[in-house]
């Protein structure tokens, strides 16, 4: 009796850790890396972890830049930030940039009224519904109150829908969705047909055309 109330001791402990294991228990999470090309030639690499549990989803963004001249280091850029959103609605961010050794520490939550912004030690405010300007979604261009996700600086961003165009990337051919924003973030995005983004166009301080464009 003591050997069988054992055995299905033993029986339930390995269905409940077999059922814990299982994919469904585990957060779905979906990836998405750019080639960073600065006039054609690529200086880094931007990747974008989107994890899903219940209705908690979690975003990590991780980007490395080094722009060399004569094989000597001219520029260096690293970045890692995490987004976190409940019910799709905006809960917090935080993120640290190293932008060719000047630091930067960027915290931000959403409150009832606001979302309280700390960055690099002072306290900033953006109205409620203003999120991390990292345009990771398509959901993104129905909004017009963004932080910047490296200084904490609210921003008013205009954005116009260009409409449909055909454009080449490293998968192919793709019609893409191209939306201009202007406001304190200058750049041009194109998302594909399911939302996802493809290509990130801006102009960099010496003019030079900065692209990030999908990998996959």
């Amino acid at each position: 009796m003591v050997k069988g109330s054992l055995r299905e001791g033993l029986i339930a402990l390995a269905t409940l850790a077999l059922a814990s294991s299982s994919p469904e228990a585990q957060p779905q999470v979906q990836r998405m890396s750019f080639a960073i090309m600065r006039n054609a030639i690529q200086i880094g690499q931007h990747d974008i972890a989107i994890s899903t549990e219940g209705a908690t989803t979690t975003v990590d963004f991780r980007t490395e830049i080094q722009v060399k001249v004569m094989f000597i280091n001219a520029y260096s850029f690293s970045y890692a930030g995490r987004e976190i959103w409940t019910d799709n609605h905006f809960a917090s961010f935080r993120s640290q940039t190293n932008d060719n050794g000047a630091t930067h520490t960027v915290s931000a939550a959403a409150g009832a009224d606001k979302i309280a912004i700390i960055a690099d030690g002072a306290r900033l405010e953006a109205p409620i519904g203003a999120v991390p300007a990292s345009f990771w979604s398509l959901d993104f261009i129905n909004r017009m109150d963004f932080f910047h996700t490296e200084t904490g600086k609210p921003l008013k961003i205009a954005i116009t829908d260009l409409g449909d165009e055909q454009i080449s990337t490293r998968m192919g051919s793709k019609r893409a969705r191209h939306f201009r924003l202007r406001g304190g973030l200058d750049r041009d995005l194109w998302f594909d047909q399911t939302g996802a983004p493809l290509r990130y166009q801006l102009r960099g301080s010496d003019n030079s055309l900065i692209t990030s464009e999908a990998l996959q």
